[in-house]
């Protein structure tokens, strides 16, 4: 079981999509409820189910976090999968998404935060659901709050582990946002598989950025890259055109935008390190904190800096 929460949590972490969603948050609406119903949007059965606030955030945690994680990381993943819901709750109220059918996220976990429903949890986790299950259940009762910057939910980002240092929403997206900002965890630096490689030939490459951003590559050395101080890639150049820096990433499976390219033996190879677009808080070292004796209040703060608990009734 313990391959299939990794599993679970690195595939989740590797969607880019889902935070940078929310960078243009809606105006300010009607007060937050403390409970609400979450509908959700199945977008093969084309029906939309309804679940309380806490079988939704138990399904979501279960979707994004190792199970056999510390209850205080849990507990962390917790509070930001309810906040994610909170602000998509904004968001439906102030303008409603035609596409999702009145509801407030679809499965369509390239543009929403993973879920999963009970059947899918049992499908996934087998003989461990019920443990996993009331780990989870326990972790997500005994943390009912949202985490708020200004008295507003904030982004809930979130990946699998970082490079040793989680980056800035400046450096991921081009946007400075005062609590996504880059934070040490230590930790993530001595995961082993941290580093990674992705190896390929030069027309695999070449195909790969046709297919993907429609450019030409004729020579590896077409490609450009602006780093920051920690080595993140900040910048794409394309034969002399810029592309995302989090869909180059995607189009070559890189595990992150920590990386360098180098020829080797005839071939082009991207060393990275963490996973996922490593803004906000680094699961691995949420959970290393935990195991260190940290609670999910100081995990939170840690990784979001200058933002609030809001402890719903």
């Amino acid at each position: 079981m313990k391959n299939i929460y990794t599993t679970i949590a690195f595939v989740v972490m590797l969607a880019l999509i889902p935070a940078l969603a929310f960078l243009s948050p809606p105006a300010p609406s009607s007060p937050m409820p403390d409970k609400f119903t979450v509908s959700v949007y199945f977008t093969k059965d084309k029906k939309c189910r309804s679940y309380s606030l806490k079988d939704y955030t138990i399904g979501a945690v279960l979707a994004q976090m190792p199970a056999d994680f510390g209850e205080e990381a849990l507990k962390a993943q917790a509070v930001l999968a309810r906040t994610y819901i909170y602000k998509r709750y904004l968001a439906e109220q102030q303008q409603p998404t035609p596409a999702l059918h009145g509801a407030l996220i679809s499965d369509n976990e390239q543009i929403y935060q993973a879920f999963l429903t009970e059947d899918r949890a049992r499908e996934l986790y087998g003989d461990g659901y019920s443990a996993a299950r009331k780990k989870v259940e326990k972790a997500v009762s005994s943390s009912n709050e949202i985490l708020t910057f200004e008295d507003e939910p904030i982004i809930a980002a979130y990946h699998a582990a970082s490079s040793g240092n989680t980056e800035s929403s400046k450096s991921a997206w081009g946007r400075s946002i005062p609590y996504l900002i880059s934070v040490k965890s230590p930790d993530d630096a001595e995961l082993k598989g941290n580093e990674t490689t992705t190896t390929m030939t030069e027309e695999e490459l070449s195909k790969a950025i046709l297919s993907n951003f429609g450019i030409t590559l004729t020579s590896p050395e077409d490609l450009e890259f602006k780093r920051n101080k920690r080595g993140y890639v900040t910048k794409v150049t394309i034969a002399g055109k810029e592309a995302d820096n989090q869909e180059f990433i995607a189009a070559l499976n890189i595990s992150s935008p920590c990386f360098e390219m180098k020829e080797e033996d005839g071939a082009i190879v991207f060393k990275s390190r963490g996973f996922g677009h490593m803004v906000g808080m680094s699961q691995y070292g949420a959970n290393m904190m935990a195991m260190k004796g940290s609670t999910y209040s100081e995990i939170l703060a840690h990784y979001f800096p200058k933002t609030k608990l809001k402890a719903l009734k």
